[in-house]
């Protein structure tokens, strides 16, 4: 561990995307500073400097020497050579090609009432189970969304011709930095490697499908479109996130807040929703799990992103995005 908190970035010029260790307002170029901190070292090396991604699958050792590597940056230690203009850099997602995304439905209780609401119910027995969240009878509710809907943090939300219902969902995303199966909730933190900011932008036109009555929910459709993800700009490694149940979410559309939200108000915590997926499936370093939304989407009011819009949106210390959306164009 180290007195220097730093956080991670997956970041593009005009050459291949590279990783940037960000101390405050300093960056430095990682596989640059990696060669400078080597010098006349035999020991604590790291492994997949390149990529956030190959770092995680050796994350706890890697997590060591990065700790070590940000202390030699921040006291003077890295030659100018190293350094990396914040602002001259695009932002890529941060872990790039994840294995899985999974993502939480209805995991907070006022987006659960405001979805009710807005008619997501169509009966009253429904509408009942919706607002049942008795964890002795209720599974969190876990859905994949497709990792080629990632985009950065400062890409264009692209909205498609085939829909007219695309909102908006600012979540905490967790990247997994162990691979682990039927994880208890008391011990999935250990395998957490660091947080992200997301948002889970929906085609709500797609999600409930009208021309399929008796099957409605189409999560793919709903989720999976092409920038419908993005994610960033940051990857800040749990170690520096000192309480992830009391971080505040917030979204703005050109400028009015939607989305004002408390972590520690989902239903199921990030713990649980952990040990839910890991009864089904393998996680493995570089997964990707979105914990869910607060009340304030667009569906509640029948408002949704158009063109032109501008999207806000950030989790308390993991930074913040802004996104314009646009019209896909069309040949």
């Amino acid at each position: 561990m180290t007195d220097t908190p730093f956080k991670l970035a997956t970041v593009q010029t005009r050459n291949a995307p590279f990783v940037m260790m960000v101390i405050g307002d300093h960056g430095w170029s990682l596989d640059e500073l990696y060669k400078a901190w080597r010098q006349g070292k035999r020991g604590g090396a790291l492994l997949g400097v390149s990529s956030i991604r190959l770092l995680l699958d050796d994350w706890d050792p890697n997590f060591e020497a990065l700790c070590e590597m940000a202390t030699f940056a921040a006291t003077g230690n890295a030659g100018p050579e190293v350094a990396v203009d914040l602002g001259a850099v695009r932002y890529l997602p941060p872990i790039l090609n994840p294995g899985k995304m999974m993502y939480a439905a209805a995991n907070y209780g006022g987006h659960i009432r405001e979805m009710v609401a807005a008619g997501t119910a169509k009966t009253d027995e429904e509408r009942d189970n919706m607002l049942d969240r008795d964890k002795g009878r209720v599974r969190p509710y876990t859905f994949l969304k497709a990792a080629s809907a990632l985009s950065g943090a400062y890409d264009d939300i692209v909205i498609p011709p085939d829909t007219t219902k695309v909102d908006w969902e600012v979540e905490l995303a967790l990247a997994m930095g162990r691979s682990g199966k039927r994880i208890p909730a008391e011990k999935a933190m250990d395998y957490v490697a660091g947080f992200m900011t997301t948002n889970d932008v929906s085609a709500r036109d797609w999600n409930m499908r009208e021309d399929w009555p008796t099957l409605r929910t189409d999560w793919f459709g709903g989720k999976s479109h092409d920038t419908f993800a993005p994610m960033g700009p940051y990857f800040v490694p749990r170690a520096f996130v000192p309480d992830h149940t009391k971080l505040r979410l917030t979204l703005k559309v050109s400028g009015e807040t939607k989305q004002d939200g408390i972590t520690g108000d989902m239903v199921f915590s990030a713990e649980e929703q952990i040990e839910h997926a890991s009864t089904l499936i393998t996680l493995d370093p570089g997964d990707i799990l979105s914990t869910g939304t607060p009340e304030g989407v667009g569906h509640a009011s029948g408002t949704y992103l158009k063109a032109g819009d501008v999207v806000e949106t950030e989790v308390e210390g993991l930074g913040a995005q802004r996104n314009n959306v646009v019209a896909e164009i069309v040949d």
